[in-house]
């Protein structure tokens, strides 16, 4: 074995030689960024932010030392979370992908008021070799101290940041004890905005929409539909949105401003750093002002929605079903969801006949039937046997319908009590139903939309009775039928 003195001197290789910046002085200039962000699109702090961004570009493009790698901004957006700060998630990027060296921003609180996520983003940056440059502070990220003292300054501006939220939370709720409006956003709410002096005004071309819907919901459309109707008829979303959706119609149709009022903290931020939201279900109190701007619909009319909507909910309670508007049946099944089984209360549903004679037609049968001719039934089905073809249904309309112009003097004091009753809903259901009586007459098929507006549910009865209800509280006579089970 050769000893140490006679082994020899390992010959190394260098790959990647380091590139020579002497003969190339813009290599060795630092690649340096500035972030500026202001929380609110305020005139003033927007006025900050351009003298920032300038400062900033001209600082970096005279340093000889520097080159200059651009200036990313973010405009009203809140420091407490980097969920929208676009800006600031697209500089990491590049840093990331190695086209900056160094960012400088004005302070810690530009940065960031969240302190786990600061320190998150500076630890991120510190192992790409990145520094970041707190010029308030003279702090340097890449420094053996940098880390203590950020962490200690982020911890104070994230505490700054609770203790102003906490601040402008009592300072709205005082307003809110006083009503006033100044605060609400109105130009995010269809229909409403404010002019010039501050007053809330009503867009009319904007409420004409909130008009329409109101409308069509208590003729019998559905949210999905009104919504589908909407986009088209290529009706523009006041808020800029592509389309609507079911859930801009439910929250036009259930707030309460549209009626003139108001009700304040009906909801209620947990986290001032995260902004999550909660229904406010009694842990602050609320406060409601009557008569506090323009209304756009009437008072009885919001409440009539609201009492046809507690209607449907009931409606699907007592019928064992999750959802009331059948709307995309309306072409061929336009009753679906409006028979009822009389012996259990649960809804036809369309079937099939498997019968040779009959093979492949549509029926409606009781959907908690089950024939105990084949298997044996289960405890609590229905023994309602009585089917109903789609033609036969609408038939039992027709002649219920041409019923009620028949014999008007019978069915319409029955209206007249209802609409001297305190019932919203079912005065205006039978100023509506005589008023449609009226201008409609006798009808030979079925109209959809008037089905729509004044049906409530057809009832098959286990002998073959069937009653129609109308949603003035009007019931007709009773109307015989044999069809039977197919087997």
């Amino acid at each position: 074995m050769a000893s140490i003195k006679e082994r020899r001197p390992r010959k190394i290789t260098v790959l990647y030689p380091l590139p020579n910046t002497k003969d190339n002085p813009e290599k060795s200039l630092k690649r340096v960024a500035a972030y500026c962000r202001v929380s609110s699109r305020s005139e003033e702090q927007m006025e900050s932010l351009h003298a920032q961004v300038a400062y900033y570009e001209k600082h970096i493009k005279e340093h000889p030392e520097y080159s200059f790698a651009g200036i990313y901004t973010d405009e009203g957006i809140t420091g407490t979370s980097l969920l929208k700060r676009e800006a600031f998630k697209g500089m990491l990027q590049d840093a990331r992908s190695g086209h900056i060296d160094m960012i400088i921003t004005k302070s810690l609180s530009r940065f960031g008021r969240n302190t786990v996520d600061c320190l998150n983003s500076l630890r991120d940056l510190k192992a790409l070799g990145v520094d970041v440059y707190f010029e308030k502070e003279n702090i340097h990220s890449l420094r053996s101290e940098g880390e203590l003292l950020i962490t200690l300054i982020s911890a104070i501006a994230e505490s700054e940041s609770l203790a102003l939220s906490e601040n402008v939370k009592w300072g709205k709720r005082r307003k809110y004890e006083k009503g006033d409006i100044g605060s609400i956003p109105w130009k995010n709410i269809t229909g409403y905005d404010k002019n010039e002096t501050g007053e809330v005004v009503i867009v009319e071309e904007q409420a004409t929409i909130v008009r329409r819907v109101y409308d069509e919901f208590l003729s019998g459309y559905g949210p999905d539909k009104i919504a589908q109707r909407l986009n088209q008829e290529h009706i523009p979303h006041a808020n800029g949105g592509r389309r609507w959706e079911c859930c801009h119609i439910t929250g036009m149709l259930t707030n309460e401003k549209y009626k003139g009022h108001i009700k304040f903290q009906k909801r209620l931020i947990t986290d001032p750093l995260t902004k999550k939201q909660i229904f406010n279900k009694g842990q602050l109190p609320q406060y409601y002002c009557m008569d506090s701007h323009p209304a756009i619909v009437e008072s009885s009319t919001w409440e009539c929605v609201k009492q046809e909507s507690e209607r449907q909910k009931n409606y699907c309670k007592e019928h064992f079903t999750s959802q009331y508007h059948h709307a995309r049946h309306e072409s061929t099944l336009p009753l679906t969801g409006k028979i009822v089984c009389g012996h259990c209360g649960h809804l036809y549903k369309i079937t099939v006949s498997n019968r040779r004679l009959d093979k492949g037609k549509k029926y409606y049968m009781c959907r908690n039937y089950q024939s105990g001719y084949r298997i044996e039934p289960k405890p609590g089905s229905c023994c309602n046997s009585k089917l109903i073809t789609p033609l036969e249904a609408e038939n039992i309309f027709i002649s219920a319908w041409n019923r009620l112009v028949d014999e008007k003097e019978t069915y319409f004091p029955e209206s007249q009590q209802t609409m001297e009753g305190k019932d919203l809903l079912q005065a205006y259901r039978g100023r509506e139903l005589i008023r449609l009586v009226q201008e409609v007459e006798y009808i030979d098929a079925m109209p959809y939309e008037l089905m729509l507006k004044t049906l409530d549910h057809i009832e098959i009865g286990v002998d073959g009775r069937v009653e129609t209800v109308f949603q003035a509280g009007i019931r007709t006579n009773f109307y015989k039928f044999q069809m039977d089970y197919l087997c």
